[in-house]
């Protein structure tokens, strides 16, 4: 959703009448509970289930959609209606379900933003005719695997925002001073995993210390922290919040679950990151290729945040040096350049 509300503003920016739809809006009820809570549900509980489900569905060949068009003619007739009711000459997804559902409907040509660091068979659709990902290795695996259809290494699109966003001013507005040490800990929408980790980042010695906890929707987490909050003033809690740019420029440190997003957001502001508690299969994937190119620190558990984070503390010249990789990864222009990129393919055929 991110991703794809700064594609549309940059869209706009650029001169394109560009509209932002949620494909599950378009669903039942009881679908975009399945769709969704099923996923948070594995997730949260059965996280080996997901893992295996992932490996399972994985494969050196493209997602077939089998299911796209029984699913569009029983359960999205909505996304069917709506491709139908106006000459959209452009689709750009950021999630690969509106091109699975659009396999043979004859919608327009279609833009997939592929918003992983690495690539699932679920991304390779027969409906897509170009490709923008996060990296040019990536870009090099989209086209082994696909034939015809463009492939443009963007980087993964982020609201400019987050590469504007002032760090001093940010700390100002949320109360905090230049020389406090601050780590932010995400859990990603869901909040998963916060309870520990924020326990282990107040672990940490030091008056100095602030640990900024955001929890998203996981009401129960912020109520447990929030009292934890209450006899320890170095906590600071909150929910949802709609200028997380400010708060993680305002860290010196980020401790968060490696999507695709929170990452290239982290990269646009610049923080060093601790990478904890991913889910199976491509946040495992993702924290893997940040690890690799010595962008972040992997920790497994409490324990290991604790030291991921007093290890960064104590040697400011290795936070340097992730700071400047993880300046080396980062594509803030990301969605202008897509925005650009489908004004000059509105210009050209589209093959057959």
């Amino acid at each position: 959703m991110r991703a794809a509300e700064a594609v549309r503003k940059a869209c706009s920016a650029g001169g394109l009448d560009a509209e932002h739809v949620d494909v599950l809006e378009l669903a039942p009820r009881w679908v975009r509970g399945v769709y969704g809570g099923g996923f948070k549900l594995l997730a949260e509980r059965a996280p080996g289930m997901w893992r295996s489900l992932y490996s399972m569905s994985d494969g050196p060949e493209g997602d077939t959609a089998r299911w796209g068009p029984v699913a569009q003619r029983i359960l999205f007739r909505e996304f069917r209606r709506l491709l139908r009711s106006r000459p959209w000459q452009y689709c750009v997804s950021t999630h690969f379900l509106p091109t699975q559902l659009a396999a043979r409907s004859g919608a327009p040509r279609f833009g997939l933003v592929v918003t992983d660091y690495t690539l699932h068979r679920y991304w390779v659709q027969p409906r897509v005719h170009e490709y923008f990902v996060g990296t040019p290795d990536l870009a090099d695996g989209v086209r082994r695997r696909v034939g015809g259809a463009l492939v443009e290494a963007t980087g993964i699109p982020v609201d400019p925002v987050f590469a504007s966003v002032c760090p001093r001013e940010s700390r100002a507005a949320l109360g905090l001073t230049e020389t406090q040490r601050v780590v932010l800990v995400m859990g990603g929408g869901f909040g998963l995993g916060t309870e520990e980790t924020a326990a282990a980042a107040l672990a940490l010695a030091g008056t100095d210390l602030r640990v900024i906890v955001v929890c998203g929707t996981n009401a129960e987490s912020r109520d447990r922290l929030s009292a934890v909050a209450a006899s320890d003033p170095r906590l600071i809690v909150r929910g949802h919040v709609d200028d997380i740019e400010r708060y993680m420029a305002a860290a010196d440190i980020i401790v968060t679950k490696p999507g695709g997003l929170t990452l290239s957001e982290g990269f646009a502001v610049g923080r060093p990151m601790v990478l904890t508690r991913p889910l199976p299969g491509h946040e495992e994937a993702n924290a893997r290729f940040l690890e690799a190119a010595g962008a972040a620190l992997r920790a497994r558990d409490g324990r290991e945040v604790r030291g991921a984070l007093e290890l960064l503390f104590g040697d400011p010249a290795l936070r340097a040096r992730m700071t400047g990789r993880i300046r080396g990864l980062a594509r803030p222009g990301a969605a202008a350049d897509i925005a650009a990129i489908v004004s000059t393919r509105l210009r050209m055929p589209v093959a057959a």
